[in-house]
This record gives structure tokens, C-alpha cells and sequence, in this order.
């Protein structure tokens, strides 16, 4: 009889050690698994994150260069404007929202940088006019305030007497300060992206 009762306990101490065994596996496989969860919803966060904050920079984009769009439009160019005293929208400082947005706004500056001749060869019509220069500084910003700030540089070609007037060459004629020209209004130089977030 011995020998049973020890052949017994030599099968029961194995499946002892097997169920302990089972337990320790599945809380480690439990623990490893938890941490995969939680690094894949850091993760997946931090790219939300990331999205948003390349969709406020683009809408923040979008706003500067309508800021640029209205400034290239605006009707009071003229060489008074310059770097100390330019035009500023608005005026009162602050920014204007966009049309079809309650949040997104602009602000832009406008200043007179200097004239050249035309640059078009002689057998052009606007040949001897002259080119007057143009900056437009605008900002433009998101609904949770990213900002995008770019610089446009632009020419309107003139006589070379002109001092002020639209820079639109589709102006009304009977408009005294109208100058109708056989060339298009504003034409952009250069274009810089100067700063964002």
C-alpha cells in the first residue's frame, strides 16, 4: 500500500506544477497585452494629435492667403503707403474674420517698396510704363489660433506719373483715378511663408 500512496502524490505534485505554471502564463501574456493596448492608443492619440495640428496649420495657411488675395485687390494702392504708414486691415488693428467662417480670421498690411521701368520690350504696348511695387504682409489665423504669415510681392505697371488708383486694368474709364491699361492688374513677383505655427 505504500508504494500507491506514493505513486499518487509522484502524478499530483505534476499537475500541481502544471496549473501554476498556466496561471503565471496567462498573467504575463494578460500584462504584455496591456501594454501593446496602451502603446497602440498612445499611439494612434499622438497621431490625432498631429492631424489636428496640421489641419489648424492649414486652415491658418488659408487665411494668410486670403489676407494676400484681398490685399492684391485692394482698391487705396498708392506710393503714400509705405513701411512706416501702410495700409493696415483692419484698420483698427486685431483681425477679420473670413466670410464663411466664425473663427478663422486675417489681418494684412500693404506698403509701396519702389519702381522700375516695366521691363517689357519695346514692342509692347506697355513698354514705357513703369512698374511701381508692392508688399502685402498678411497673417492668417485658425479657430484655435495657428498662425501663418507670408509675404507677397507684387507690381502694377503705371505711367510713370501715376501716384494712386485701382490696380485692377478692368476699372470704370469715366473713373478719373482709372487708368486702363492693355495689361492685367497686379502681377506677383515673389512669395515667402515667413513664419507658423
Amino acid at each position: 500500500m505504500m508504494t500507491r500512496r506514493t505513486d499518487e502524490a509522484a502524478i499530483v505534485a505534476p499537475r500541481r506544477r502544471t496549473t501554476g505554471f498556466a496561471l503565471v502564463t496567462c498573467l504575463l501574456l494578460h500584462t504584455v497585452f496591456a501594454i501593446l493596448a496602451v502603446a497602440g492608443f498612445t499611439a494612434a492619440l499622438v497621431e490625432m494629435r498631429i492631424a489636428s495640428n496640421v489641419q489648424e496649420h492649414e486652415r491658418a495657411f488659408q487665411a494668410a492667403e486670403y489676407g494676400i488675395e484681398q490685399g492684391l485687390s485692394d482698391t487705396a494702392l498708392g506710393t503714400a503707403l509705405t513701411t512706416v504708414a501702410p495700409l493696415r486691415v483692419p484698420a483698427s488693428g486685431g483681425t477679420a474674420l473670413l466670410p464663411d467662417s466664425t473663427a478663422d480670421s486675417y489681418a494684412y498690411r500693404l506698403y509701396f517698396a519702389g519702381s522700375t521701368p516695366s521691363g517689357l520690350p519695346p514692342p509692347h504696348p506697355a513698354s514705357a510704363l513703369t512698374a511701381f511695387h508692392f508688399v502685402v504682409e498678411a497673417t492668417g489665423y485658425s479657430s484655435r489660433r495657428a498662425r501663418s504669415m507670408h509675404v507677397q510681392s507684387f507690381k502694377v505697371l503705371r505711367p510713370a506719373t501715376w501716384t494712386a488708383g485701382p490696380a485692377n486694368a478692368s476699372c470704370d474709364p469715366a473713373d478719373a483715378a482709372c487708368v486702363p491699361l492693355p495689361v492685367p492688374g497686379p502681377l506677383r513677383t515673389s512669395w515667402v511663408e515667413v513664419e507658423a505655427e
